[in-house]
């Protein structure tokens, strides 16, 4: 994993400042978004994560990555998330060859965006009131349903769809993932120009109508399709904290920054004592939670309990501190590119998708009371 860490200290260095410009001194254009997504690509980011072997010390270095692209590129850290984490990690670590045959090239080498497509209109986040459903027949699966709030891009997809499935033997739900492209015959998919981002990332809805599936596209199998979909979330969260932290990072620099250099009232801002009690707590509590993601993130592996629990740290924090800049200034004050409101909006979106759901949430209720 070389290339991830040598990419995390340029990003610390030249090649942040460099970013920087197209996406914090001025407002980023979906060309911007482009521009990187393919510096990083054409440089080996994937073809080294899919070629090298791949093992769950090396997790540690991708987060650490997120973390510090997601202080200037929130969106872009947000797709290479989804791209290692739902596609390339996914299949090396939970598919079959013929799946790896099918995908992981795509996935290298062509633009094929990974999402996961989890919550529902009415459901939410719980599992138990999912609708979504396969049905298992000899040779295939029927699947039905429809899914919320799914991140979605300009170029094609590859969706990790969740969903309850059933046997003809099968008593209680189970729960497995698919993999699914946008184009199969039985998907539509539906944008909301509300939720329209400033790049190629976009939320959609997934309408599942009688689509058939063979085998190939179920991910791991049916003797152990529940550590399959635990293995997936707890990486999910553990990534998903490290870009959280590393955006709310950004907005406390940026906002401090700004209060040093501003004036109000013929006074420097940051010199209200007000002002300054409010920045020595959002330090102290991002400071806190950071550490707290360093050593959860060199465990090997964290368990999930722990990388629950710092994800759900992480959104507490980037909640509390993101909107208490804002809150602080008020949009009347801030620079004229507005980059702390679109770090807020990415947050936001990133915060929505990546709920944990509820069977999650009992699990580890369960392990604390042992």
């Amino acid at each position: 994993m070389a290339i991830i860490e040598s990419f995390t200290q340029a990003l610390q260095g030249d090649l942040g400042q460099k970013i920087k410009k197209d996406t914090i001194d001025r407002s980023y254009t979906y060309e911007d978004f482009q521009k990187w997504k393919n510096y990083f690509k054409e440089k080996g980011l994937f073809k080294e994560i899919a070629e090298k072997k791949m093992a769950e010390q090396n997790i540690p270095a991708l987060c650490e990555f997120i973390y510090t692209l997601a202080q200037y590129f929130p969106s872009l850290s947000y797709y290479f998330l989804s791209k290692i984490l739902f596609g390339i990690l996914a299949l090396k670590f939970s598919a079959t060859e013929k799946q790896k045959e099918m995908y992981l090239d795509k996935l290298v080498e062509e633009d094929l965006f990974a999402t996961f497509a989890s919550k529902e209109l009415e459901a939410g986040f719980e599992l138990r009131r999912m609708q979504t459903v396969a049905i298992k027949e000899v040779d295939s699966w029927v699947i039905n349903g429809g899914k919320e709030d799914v991140a979605c891009t300009q170029e094609s997809d590859l969706f990790l769809l969740l969903g309850k499935i059933k046997l003809s033997a099968q008593g209680n739900n189970q729960y497995g993932l698919f993999l699914l492209e946008k184009n199969m015959p039985g998907i539509t998919v539906h944008y909301s120009k509300n939720k329209k981002s400033e790049s190629s990332l976009r939320t959609g809805a997934l309408t599942i109508e009688n689509l058939v599936v063979g085998d190939a596209h179920f991910l791991g199998s049916l003797q152990n399709n529940h550590e399959v979909f635990n293995q997936v979330l707890d990486m999910w969260n553990l990534l998903l904290a490290a870009q959280l932290l590393g955006i709310t990072r950004s907005v406390f620099d940026q906002g401090l920054n700004h209060a040093l250099e501003i004036n109000r009232f013929g006074q420097r801002f940051m010199d209200a004592p007000y002002i300054q009690q409010q920045f020595a707590q959002y330090k102290i509590e991002l400071e806190v939670t950071e550490n707290y993601f360093s050593f959860i993130n060199l465990q090997t592996p964290p368990s999930t309990i722990q990388v629950t629990q710092l994800k759900f740290k992480a959104m507490e924090v980037s909640n509390e501190i993101i909107d208490g800049v804002l809150g602080i200034f008020g949009f009347a004050t801030l620079p004229a590119d507005h980059v702390l409101r679109n770090f807020k909006s990415i947050s936001e979106s990133v915060k929505n998708m990546g709920e944990t759901p509820d069977f999650h949430l009992r699990k580890i209720s369960k392990q604390w009371k042992k």
